[in-house]
C-alpha cells in the first residue's frame, strides 16, 4: 500500500532517528483539502531534533523521493505534512474496484493466520433478546473482516445450557397445569418457557419452599437426574431449534457449539489440579483464585456445593477451544463488560496453566441495548425478544416503503444490524425503529437505496464502459468527482482499521459518508446526459461506488436489494 511506502521513505529520511516504533503518524485527514494523508511528525519530533517544526517538515518534504502515485506534498503551519495522491494513482484504483477485485492488506496476530471468535451466547430457556442481537451482529461482522484481512476463523458459540435460571423454569413447568404435549409450534412452546421462567423467578423470590425445590431442581440437572433429565433435554432442544432459526435469519452460523452442560465435569477436574499446583485456594468451603498479588479479583471456581461457577467452567472451555482446531492465534470472546473482571481473572488462571496460549484471550466487551422506551428485563417478562424487533421493523417498512415481503425481511434485518454496527461496540444504545429506518438519515435503508439508485443508472446506460478512460492523462476532473476517488481508494484502509481495532462502526461510518458524498455529486452533475467520455468515467465512478457499497455492507453481515 502507498501508505506503507510514504511511511518507510520517512523513515528513512529520518535515519530511524524515532522515539519508538510506530511513532509516525500517517492518517487520512478529516477534509480533502488537506490531502489524501496528512502527519504531525514534525510536530512531536520538535524536542527530538531542538529544531522548529516548520524547519523539520519543510527538510522531510525537501528529502522526500518523486513517486509516481504521489502528485504533491504540502506543509502548513505548524508543522503538518500533507501528500497528495496523483489523478492517475486514484484512476488505477477505480479500475480494480471496477473489477470487484477488493484485495485488503493482510493482518494477521500470529503464524497460524487462525483465530476464534465466540459470539451470540444465548442461554437456553431465555429469549433472544436484543442485546444478543447486537452481540451476533458485532460477532458476525468481526468474522467477515478477519476474513477479509486474509485470516482462517473459526465461529464459536458458548451456549448456557446448565444453572439457576433453567432450574426457575422448569420448576414452573413443573407446577404449571398446561400440558406441554399440547404446544405444537416452536413459537408456542418457546412462549410458554419464556412465562415459565417469569414465574419460577417470581416463586424463587417470594417463597422460600419454592426456593428449596428449585435449588434441588438445579443440584438435579448438574447431576444428570433421571427424574428431570427428559424434561430438561426436551425444553432445551426447544430452545436450540429456536435459536438455530434466528441464526439463519440473520444469516449466521457456526462452527462449533459449545454448551456449559460439556464443561461441567471437566471444570471440576482442572480446578482440583490447580489447587493442587496453588493456583486456586480453598476458603469458606470454596475453591478460588486470590488474583490479590496479580492486581486482580478474587473469584470462586468451585462453589461451597462443590459446584463449579461459570468460572470453573471457562477452564474447560478454554481448553477445548485451544485444542480442537489446532493452534489459534488469538481467541476474541464477545461479551459484555459487566464481564470484565471475570475474563481478567479467567484469563489469567489459564495463562497460568498453560503458558503458551498467554496473551491470545481477548475480551470484545459491547455496551448495553435498549429500546428509547425504556429498559428491558426477562425477569420481569417484559424482554425485548429479537424476532418480535426485526418484525416489527419490518410491518414499518411494509407501510412506508410499499415493498414486497422478502425486500422487506432484508431491510428489516439490515436495520437492525447497522443500527447496532454503526456506533462503536463501546457505546450504549436506545434503539428507535424509526431512526432505523429513515431513508433521509444513516441508516440501512439509506446505503441500500443508494447502491438501488447506482444499479439503476448503470441499467440505463445504453453503451458498454471503457476502462481506457482510466489512463487518459488528459481528462479533467471535477473537485466532486475527484474527491469521489480518494473516498473510494480509502475504503481498503478502514477494514484494516476496524480490524485492527475491533470496531466495525469504521465500515460503516466510512459507507455513510461515501452514499451521503455520491449523492451530493449525482445532484449536482449530470451522468448519462453527460459527454461521451465523461459520461464514461461517471459511469465507472457510479458502478465503483455501487460494488464498494455492496462489498462494505457484505462485511458487516448485511444483504443488499436490486430493488426498493
Amino acid at each position: 500500500m502507498i501508505k506503507d511506502i510514504i511511511l518507510q521513505e520517512i523513515k528513512k529520511i529520518l535515519k530511524n532517528n524515532l522515539p519508538q516504533e510506530n511513532f509516525i503518524d500517517l492518517q487520512p485527514p478529516t477534509n480533502f483539502h488537506f490531502g489524501d494523508y496528512s502527519t504531525s511528525i514534525a510536530l512531536k519530533l520538535t524536542k527530538v531534533f531542538k529544531k522548529n517544526p516548520l524547519e523539520i517538515a519543510e527538510n522531510i518534504k525537501k528529502n522526500f523521493p518523486k513517486l509516481k502515485e504521489i502528485e504533491k506534498i504540502d506543509v502548513i503551519s505548524p508543522g503538518f505534512i500533507n501528500f497528495w495522491l496523483s489523478k492517475k494513482y486514484l484512476l488505477k484504483n477505480l479500475e480494480e474496484a471496477y473489477k470487484n477485485n477488493f484485495h485488503f492488506p493482510k493482518f494477521y496476530f500470529g503464524t497460524n493466520k487462525k483465530i476464534m471468535v465466540e459470539f451470540a451466547h444465548p442461554n437456553t430457556h431465555k429469549l433472544f433478546h436484543i442485546g444478543h442481537l447486537r452481540n451476533i451482529s458485532i460477532g458476525e461482522t468481526i468474522v467477515r473482516i478477519f476474513e477479509a484481512l486474509g485470516n482462517k476463523v473459526i465461529r464459536a458459540n458458548y451456549q448456557g445450557d446448565v444453572g439457576l435460571h433453567i432450574a426457575k423454569c422448569l420448576y414452573g413447568i413443573k407446577t404449571s397445569k398446561i400440558k406441554i404435549e399440547k404446544l405444537k409450534t416452536l413459537e408456542e412452546k418457546i412462549d410458554f418457557i419464556g412465562k415459565m421462567y417469569t414465574l419460577g423467578t417470581k416463586a424463587y423470590e417470594e417463597n422460600e419452599n419454592a426456593k428449596q425445590e428449585i435449588i434441588k431442581i438445579n443440584q438435579q440437572i448438574y447431576n444428570q437426574d433421571k427424574e428431570i433429565l427428559s424434561l430438561w433435554q426436551q425444553t432445551r432442544q426447544w430452545s436450540l431449534d429456536y435459536f438455530e432459526k434466528i441464526y439463519k435469519r440473520v444469516d449466521s452460523h457456526f462452527d462449533r457449539y459449545y454448551f456449559e452442560s460439556e464443561m461441567a465435569k471437566r471444570a471440576i477436574e482442572i480446578c482440583f489440579e490447580a489447587l493442587k499446583k496453588g493456583i486456586l485456594e480453598k476458603s469458606q468451603g470454596a475453591i478460588v483464585f486470590n488474583g490479590k498479588k496479580y492486581g486482580l479479583d478474587t473469584r470462586v471456581f468451585i462453589n461451597s456445593l462443590g459446584y463449579p461457577t461459570y468460572e470453573g467452567k471457562e477452564l474447560a472451555l478454554a481448553e477445548k477451544e485451544f485444542s480442537e482446531f489446532g493452534e489459534i492465534d488469538k481467541n476474541i470472546h464477545c461479551v459484555t463488560p459487566e464481564q470484565t473482571s471475570f475474563f481478567k481473572v479467567t484469563f489469567k488462571v489459564q495463562e497460568i496453566l498453560n503458558p503458551k496460549i498467554t496473551g491470545k484471550q481477548y475480551h470484545l466487551a459491547y455496551e448495553w441495548v435498549n429500546l428509547k422506551t425504556g429498559k428491558m428485563s426477562s425477569r420481569e417478562g417484559n424482554i425485548v425478544e429479537a424476532n418480535w424487533l426485526i418484525d416489527k421493523i419490518k410491518e414499518k417498512i411494509i407501510k412506508d416503503f410499499k415493498c414486497d415481503e422478502k425486500t422487506a425481511e432484508i431491510l428489516a434485518v439490515s436495520s437492525a444490524k447497522y443500527s447496532f454496527l454503526k456506533n462503536s461496540p463501546k457505546t450504549a444504545i436506545n434503539f428507535d425503529i424509526d431512526e432505523s429506518i429513515s431513508i433521509n438519515g444513516n441508516s440501512a435503508p439509506y446505503l441500500i437505496y443508494t447502491y438501488v439508485r447506482c444499479r439503476s443508472i448503470l441499467n440505463k446506460k445504453n453503451t458498454s464502459l471503457d476502462l481506457s478512460i482510466t489512463k487518459d492523462d488528459s481528462i479533467i476532473l471535477e473537485i466532486d468527482e475527484l474527491n469521489i476517488l480518494r473516498k473510494l481508494y480509502q475504503f481498503k484502509e478502514v477494514v484494516l482499521k476496524a480490524g485492527q481495532e475491533f470496531s466495525p462502526n469504521h465500515i460503516a461510518t466510512y459507507l455513510y459518508d461515501l452514499t451521503s458524498q455520491y449523492n451530493l455529486f449525482y445532484q449536482k452533475y449530470p451522468i448519462l446526459k453527460a459527454k461521451e467520455n465523461i459520461k464514461n468515467l461517471r459511469l465507472l465512478i457510479t458502478l465503483t461506488t455501487a460494488n464498494t457499497i455492496k462489498k462494505g455492507l457484505e462485511l458487516l453481515g448485511i444483504k443488499t436489494v436490486e430493488k426498493m
